[in-house]
């Protein structure tokens, strides 16, 4: 079969020609049509969110296989295997499209192959195909290929921790053991135990296996740092530059300052101020310094320079002028903190490099044995798997040659996410010359998962300069947002991103362009709003992690702004979504918008799975079953909706020490408090006795089953005893409680079967996973359709939303990589602050030693660098957020109106925000208001917003709109096609026939229900029913303002009759068994205390019908439902009538029927009249379940002052 030839530059020229005069609605744009027919050379398409880079990859593999390309000569590496099925799918409807207008028969045979194949295609994730490599070809390293993949990170960190004690152990006792005491303790500080030191260990770890041979960075790269930055002469001549730099800059402000209208240059005398001197003095130094730096200082008098500038230079950042503080000093005043002590540094400084040079060899020497540790097991990282494949490709160039014969291109999407073991691959795999990359270097954001978004940069400057090496195509147009989201977009990082910030310059080649004439629309509506909440009015703000958290009037702020648009613009809450930055603390938004009605959906969870409450309550119980002395579970247990334990129940309890007891744990105190052998038994009054005998009684049961059964089986055996699982199925989102309590209950399940057994080591491991803040896997449910979207700025990118608000824009981004004591770069190895011991340089003999913590000029080069890589990360992060609106973006924040006055220059660079104030700012909120601050018209308004405009009445409330509009008749049947309308009537009637019986089913009923049957009815004229002799009065009783709760009469009933059935029947029923029966009774102890018991005990000892259930307690059956058919005898109408006996008794002659009732009452006769209908249809459902004409029937009624009991 002869297919097409691939398009020549001229013919795809010609095609772009020939889109652009064509009449379809959705033309495709130049760009995108050479980035779907251009061939023979390296491609990186450049593609803008929202520019359809996914159509374009799709199409451009469509064209591939109808030019004779079969699916399994392409290598296409996706991000995630969600978008590895969705790209399946989009392929196999295409191709199925093609094969409905195939008209030649060996086109569709080619076509129904490719269709088959696609299921085997390398089409998904680097680490599913390098599993499928290594498995085919591991032989030639010698692995097996039933190896396994850890996905279960505590079963990685169980082997890892064994790893690292066995080496620990080697070195502490080894030949160096010395130097590597004072390693561990550079780490560890005062601390004993060696969990800082591993986490330097596990972090240089996790670093060195995202390069593409992680043992030639430990041997080759990790020390380049510290052997190469010892002096004055090896520091870069970037940071020299910049530092001056920093100093022109810094006096040329100053002079900004002084030339104020309200700054003082003179006195009243008219000689210029003692203030106004000092500063002119700090100008012209400034500049002569960093003007002749060379002749005055030279490269080794840096130290000196620094020292000089900071005697120069205040030690406050500001200067203030009128009452308004100017931060001039503070981005030099950063500067100098490492420059000055340089001198001081490079002393010590080598004395760090023996450890460095020690830490290169343990690190070595683990690396290595965890390999073997894994290799014994059979189990495998994906990060191992990916290094074995490109050791297999590296070493073996007949199976590279196969592969590189074998793929006529390979293809990677989200190539910005790559890291260098993935690119390696991708290298090895290529023949040169036949790579597609599409990716967006403007969403690289996993640099947290060793992301490097640099390999992106550095292919599209070599591509832009050597157009040699390959095509360089940028896909600008957008297809997703209107002009209002894509002008505030363009707005924002023109003046924010740049090579110095931000990796890449965003210009008119990264700008976005609206791809159709729809999107340029005009729409004023919806302008872009930056909400800040001010804090002013809410006074001072408590503290840090309060900041962390998302404020709850900046949530109320949204809830406003949501209602409103569902209200009065009909925005359905499905087009609307907030973007946080963490899945953590997001309880406030849940809440307010539970109390405001409006519907929310999260993305997988506002806390971790393990960290959620009920699991939380139910790894306590298993902790306490463990080791009932662990005071912190056992309390939890006995506070818990389980067994309701109050303050007051366990302070009573926690005083029953014994005599000869100095400490006690709380356990002992129970078995003390039951034994009635505590310091102050007389606080343990016999209804919390009873309480604490069943909990005890409960708990041991638990410990003794845990003992011969699995966990399992334990967990599910509280579950069900307690009614826990029941019980948070009636809480707010029970759907997702329940799941997470069942997969805790998996979870245990799947422990026991990897062959660990016992409760001890499954909480040791839990306790681990919490430890080590590694969660496990989320719990999925089913989630509502109809709702606003919570969701991570992560888990959107690739997604779109009609409104987008960014929640919280005022959150500090993560410093805490910047703090560790060591920070890694790929580059320069290994920066660490150095603890050195300086009693020699202050000549003391007060202490024994002096240890002060330096900065190393390595640590403080690759602190730069991460700070300005973060940084970075963090606009990319903003530009994915932003991006994903459709039609309108709000960014929402919190600030103090008054303290922001000065704090943003207004100053611009080469139109951008100064350098300095982009690295010294650390919130997206503090980016927008600069850029608010410097730049007019801008295509985004920001608004305060006050507590006066957060009032519950200003919010509102959300509207629910009939699902019928009686005036609406645009929808009326009468105006649809008749023909439908009876094709509809005649299904209906056949459905009718099919389920002629289930219609037929008779309707169920109550008792209470039924019983109206029974009552005497006066109709007239279809209005009046006669009043019945139970109506309530009305009453004129003055309203009671106590606090007191109300309680239902329903409650007490409820409550009665459980007690009833809980008492347990002997020949003697005792005040005792009563009480005992009560502290089981499921209800609030305000309930509890209405119930009389002296009645209770009364119907047991004095009445007739008491003391024959107390002689017949064998014969009792107690709360037994019955279903009885009967006939309506108005309608004739067949109904099934479900109820529940309180009691009955089986006597040889006679069936004993008694019903309690808690009514208050004057006069029996008038209950006996009220529930004559009643009983009298449980008597007949008795009389004809067991056959038996007599039935005697008894009210005990237990209401009123004193009991009495009623035979009807």
């Amino acid at each position: 079969m002869i297919f097409k030839p691939f398009l020549t530059a001229e013919a795809i020229s010609s095609l772009q020609q020939k889109e652009a005069q064509s009449s379809k609605a959705q033309k495709r744009t130049p760009e995108q049509i050479e980035a779907i027919y251009s061939y023979g050379n390296n491609i990186l398409v450049s593609a803008s969110a929202g520019s359809g880079k996914t159509f374009v990859m799709v199409e451009r593999i469509i064209d591939k296989i109808l030019r004779g390309i079969t699916v399994d000569q392409l290598f296409i590496s996706t991000f995630t295997v969600k978008a590895a099925g969705e790209l399946k799918e989009r392929l196999e409807k295409k191709i199925s499209q093609a094969l409905q207008q195939a008209t030649h028969n060996d086109l569709k045979t080619y076509l129904n192959e490719q269709l088959l194949a696609l299921q085997t295609a390398d089409i998904g994730t680097m680490d599913a195909f390098t599993q499928k490599l290594v498995n085919q070809y591991g032989y030639t390293l010698g692995i097996s290929p039933t190896f396994r993949i850890m996905t279960d990170k505590s079963e990685q960190d169980l082997v890892k921790n064994d790893v690292f004690a066995d080496l620990f152990a080697d070195y502490m006792t080894g030949q160096n053991q010395d130097i590597f005491r004072k390693l561990v303790r550079n780490f560890s500080g005062n601390r004993k135990d060696t969990t800082a030191f591993r986490g330097i260990v596990y972090k240089i770890y996790d670093f060195s296996q995202a390069t593409d041979n992680p043992k030639k960075w430990l041997s080759e790269v990790f020390l380049k740092g510290a052997r190469t930055y010892t002096d004055f002469s090896a520091i870069p001549d970037q940071e020299v530059v910049d530092f001056l730099a920093c100093m022109h800059e810094t006096a040329n402000q100053l002079q900004d300052v002084t030339d104020l209208e309200d700054y003082k240059q003179k006195t009243a005398k008219g000689t210029p101020t003692a203030a106004y001197k000092k500063h002119l003095n700090m100008i012209e130094h400034l500049h002569e310094w960093a003007l002749h730096f060379e002749t005055l200082y030279g490269r080794d008098g840096l130290g000196r320079l620094a020292t000089d500038v900071a005697d120069l230079i205040p030690s406050s950042p500001a200067v203030t002028v009128a009452g308004v503080k100017y931060p001039i000093f503070k981005t030099l005043q950063g500067r100098l903190a490492g420059l000055k002590h340089l001198e001081t540094i490079f002393k010590y400084q080598s004395e760090s490099l023996p450890l460095l040079e020690l830490l290169q060899a343990f690190m070595q020497d683990f690396s290595e044995q965890y390999l073997q540790a894994k290799i014994q097991e059979n189990a495998f990282e994906f990060s191992d798997i990916a290094h074995f494949a490109i050791q297999i490709l590296e070493e073996n160039p007949d199976i590279r040659e196969l592969y590189q014969d074998k793929y006529h291109e390979v293809m990677v999407d989200e190539y910005q996410d790559n890291n260098h073991t993935q690119e390696r691959m991708l290298e090895l795999l290529s023949n040169g010359h036949n790579r597609f990359m599409v990716g967006d270097i403007k969403q690289s954001i996993y640099r947290f998962r060793q992301a490097d978004p640099q390999i992106f940069n550095q292919k599209f400057k070599d591509f832009q300069e050597h157009p040699e090496h390959g095509k360089l195509i940028l896909l600008k147009e957008n297809f997703r947002s209107q002009s209002e989201v894509l002008d505030t977009t363009n707005s924002v990082f023109t003046h924010l991103m740049d090579e110095s910030v931000g990796e890449i310059l965003y210009d008119g080649m990264h700008q976005l362009v609206a791809g159709s004439p729809a999107q340029k629309e005009a729409h004023p509506e919806n302008k872009t709003q930056v909400l800040i909440y001010d804090t002013d009015d809410g006074g001072e703000l408590a503290s840090s992690l309060e900041e962390e958290q998302i404020n709850p009037n900046e949530v109320n702020l949204v809830a406003k702004e949501i209602i409103r648009l569902h209200n009065e613009e009909g925005v359905a809450f499905e087009d609307i979504t907030l973007l946080v930055s963490s899945r953590t603390r997001n309880d406030g938004i849940l809440q307010t918008f539970e109390h405001y009605g409006i519907p929310l959906v999260t993305d997988g969870g506002e806390q971790n799975y393990l960290k959620s409450v009920e699991v939380m309550v139910m790894l306590d119980t298993l902790r306490a079953l463990d080791n009932p002395l662990n005071d912190y579970a056992l309390v939890a247990l006995m506070r818990s909706p389980m067994f309701s334990f109050n303050e007051d129940d366990l302070a009573r309890l926690a005083l029953q020490t014994s005599e000869d007891e100095t400490r006690a744990n709380l356990y002992q105190k129970l078995e003390h408090a039951l034994a009635n052998q505590g310091q102050h038994a007389e606080l343990v009054t016999p209804v919390l006795r009873e309480k604490l005998k069943d909990f005890m009684t409960c708990f041991s049961k638990w410990r003794d089953f845990a003992k011969w059964h699995s966990l399992y089986d334990l967990i599910w055996k509280i579950y069900n005893e307690r009614f826990y699982y029941d019980y948070v199925g009636n809480l707010p989102r029970a759907e997702q409680r329940q799941a997470n309590l069942y997969a805790l209950a998996l979870r245990a399940n799947n422990f026991e079967k990897t062959g660990f057994k016992g409760l001890s080591r499954f909480i040791r491991m839990i306790d681990r996973v919490l430890e080590s803040e590694n969660d496990l896997a989320d719990v999925e449910v089913a989630l509502p359709k109809h709702a606003v979207n919570l969701m991570t700025i992560h888990k959107s990118k690739g997604l779109e939303f009609k409104y987008v608000f960014i929640l919280n824009i005022d959150k500090k981004f993560s410093i805490q990589d910047m703090m560790s004591p060591l920070i890694l770069s790929r580059q320069n190895g290994a920066g660490i602050k150095y603890l050195a011991d300086m009693r020699e340089e202050l000549d003391t003999d007060v202490f024994p030693t002096v240890k002060v913590s330096m900065d190393t000029l390595p640590y403080q080069l690759n602190k730069r660098e991460l700070r300005l890589a973060t940084l970075s990360e963090q606009m990319r992060l903003f530009y994915v957020a932003m991006t994903r609106a459709e039609k309108k973006l709000y960014l929402v924040g919190k600030a103090s109106s008054e303290k922001l006055v000065d704090k943003y220059s207004g100053k611009s660079e080469n139109n951008h925000l100064p350098v300095a104030e982009r690295e010294a700012f650390m919130t997206f909120q503090d980016w927008m208001l600069a850029i608010h601050e410097a730049y007019k018209d801008l295509p985004f308004k920001v608004e305060f917003v006050t507590d006066e405009d957060l009032t519950e009445e200003k919010i509102g409330q959300i509207v629910v709109k009939s699902a019928i509009k009686p005036d609406d008749l645009s929808n009326n049947r009468q105006s649809e096609n008749i023909a439908e309308a009876l094709e509809r009537l005649e299904a209906v009637a056949e459905l009718n026939t099919k389920y002629q019986s289930a219609i037929n089913l008779p309707s169920l009923r109550t008792p209470s229900q039924v019983k109206k049957l029974y009552e005497l009815v006066m109709d007239t004229d279809g209005v009046d029913v006669m009043a019945k002799k139970d109506q309530v009065k009305p009453s004129f009783a003055l309203p009671d303002f106590s606090k007191k709760a109300k309680v239902e009469a329903t409650a007490i009933g409820s409550a009665m009759h459980e007690l009833m059935q809980r008492i347990s029947l002997s020949q003697k029923v005792t005040l005792e068994d009563i009480s005992k029966a009560l502290t089981q009774v499921s209800a609030k102890d305000e309930v509890k205390a209405r119930i009389h018991l002296e009645n209770v005990l009364d119907f047991f000892e004095n009445s007739a019908l008491g003391q024959l259930i107390q002689q017949n307690a064998d014969k009792m059956y107690r709360d037994s439902p019955f279903a009885m058919l009967k006939e309506d005898p108005e309608s004739k109408e067949k109904f099934v009538v479900r109820g529940i006996v309180d009691a009955y008794l089986i006597l040889e002659d006679r069936l004993v029927l008694l019903d309690y009732k808690t009514d208050k009452y004057t006069n029996s006769e008038e209950i006996k009249d009220r529930y004559q209908g009643q009983m009298a249809l449980y008597a007949e459902a008795l009389s004809k379940s067991y056959h038996i004409d007599q039935v005697d029937k008894y009210l005990v009624l237990l209401g009123g002052e004193c009991l009495e009991v009623v035979k009807l």
